[in-house]
């Protein structure tokens, strides 16, 4: 789950060998696709600097935070960091990861904002100054990811070319090298809802400039993981974005990118219709298990950082009919302090997942039985931990053998033994836990 940082012979090199070396092996060992879930991976988008009260997560994603290029250089040359300097400052004390995105640009360098700037000269300078100014702010490092735009495939963010954004990324690469190289860059985001956004990040993946790849001038790709908001007659949920991630994951391998490159999910929620209305609301229960099984599953299908994009900051207008844009908040709207079971289960996924997520005979992490069942393992210093649940319809399952205690996703317990063969399993997660 970490960023690799090594320059990129030397990690060519290195996945060379090791490639080598897997091939050499008589067989893979049982804990193939283990998977050690770092705090950073719990990542937010949140613009009101007081989720830190009752929230726990690792990495924030500044978009929608009064921070963007056009946001802070008020003047040519002239730049306001008032507000990124508060969020900054905040995350520091709170040991969070921020990541900032490099994008919209002003108006008297473009005629829109989702269009690139009349002189790449004037990006430069932007990101320049960002770097300087963050790579130590008042001691200690103040940004430590810059993402080159967002979702690069939606015309109201970008409404240009493939080229022009891998030419905006390759300027971003190129700066943080000469300013700071520890810095981790990530690609721009891209939609992958429809086929259409995928060719589009394919088009992108396919740019080359000066005969390299665009894949050398970032080390992170980026996707918002947005399922539709029905699925026939059911909303669409965890499992669907992992579909969706699976889907982009083909892509970029066909396109050269290599499978050992990180990946980041920059923005998720569910019930997001495409128009700028609300989300025809869940229950409670149902947001719970949406947080549960979207960080679950994103850390055993590989990805290295999970950004919940919160949409409980306000109410929509009554004109467009209220309500929020997504239908899982962790906190009531207009109230960032106010925590809901669903924001209550952000530090129960973290606790769940503390040890090894690991899989067997080569299988990443969390397989799916043949009624639908995902089981999810993971070790940890005191034992054994599974993690279960069934999208589709309430289940009974035979206990793992060596089961002790049945953990629900509110923080109840009760003891099981060798009487209980069966649980019942639904929607909802559950944790089974053996101890040493």
């Amino acid at each position: 789950m970490q960023i690799s940082r090594l320059p990129r012979r030397r990690a060519l090199v290195a996945a060379v060998l090791v490639g080598l070396l897997a091939a050499l092996a008589p067989s893979a060992s049982a804990d193939a696709g283990t998977v050690r879930v770092p705090r950073q991976y719990f990542g937010l988008q949140d613009g009101s600097m007081k989720a830190y009260r009752n929230l726990d997560f690792g990495a924030l994603r500044l978009w929608d935070s009064h921070v963007t290029w056009r946001d802070i250089e008020t003047s040519p040359g002239h730049y306001d960091w008032s507000w990124l300097d508060s969020y900054v400052r905040h995350a520091q004390r709170h040991h969070v990861q921020v990541t900032l995105v490099l994008a919209m640009t002003p108006s008297f360098y473009s005629a829109a904002p989702n269009l690139p700037p009349r002189r790449i000269g004037h990006y430069r300078d932007f990101v320049r100054t960002v770097m300087r100014r963050y790579r130590s702010f008042h001691g200690d490092r103040g940004i430590a990811a810059y993402q080159v735009w967002n979702e690069g495939n939606l015309p109201y963010f970008w409404n240009s070319s493939p080229r022009r954004l891998a030419r905006m990324t390759r300027t971003v690469w190129r700066i943080h090298q000469h300013v700071d190289p520890r810095a981790t860059i990530v690609a721009p985001s891209f939609a992958v809802r429809l086929d259409g956004q995928r060719r589009w990040l394919s088009a992108y993946e396919r740019q080359r400039l000066g005969g390299h790849p665009v894949r050398d001038f970032y080390d992170a790709n980026a996707l918002s993981l947005y399922p539709k908001a029905w699925y026939g007659t059911r909303p669409g949920g965890p499992e669907d974005a992992m579909r969706l991630l699976a889907l982009a994951k083909h892509r970029l391998v066909r396109a050269g990118v290599p499978r050992r490159t990180p990946l980041w999910a920059t923005e998720i929620n569910y019930g997001l219709t495409g128009e700028p209305s609300a989300a025809h609301a869940i229950s409670e229960t149902e947001q719970v298990a949406n947080v549960i099984r979207t960080y679950v599953l994103g850390a055993a299908r590989g990805l290295d950082r999970m950004f919940w994009y919160r949409y409980d900051w306000g109410l929509l207008p009554a004109s467009s009919g209220g309500g929020t844009l997504g239908n899982t908040l962790l906190s009531v709207p207009g109230s960032p302090t106010t925590i809901t079971r669903a924001g209550v289960a952000l530090r129960t996924v973290q606790r769940w997942l503390h040890g090894r997520l690991v899989g067997r005979h080569g299988h990443p992490p969390c397989r799916q039985g043949s009624v639908g069942t995902y089981t999810c393992v993971v070790r940890y210093a005191g034992g054994v931990r599974w993690i279960l649940w069934n999208p589709d319809r309430p289940v009974r399952v035979a206990l793992p053998r060596g089961a002790q205690w049945l953990h629900g996703a509110d923080g109840s317990s009760s003891r099981v033994d060798g009487r209980d063969a069966t649980i019942e399993v639904s929607y909802l997660p559950v944790m089974v836990t053996s101890r040493r």
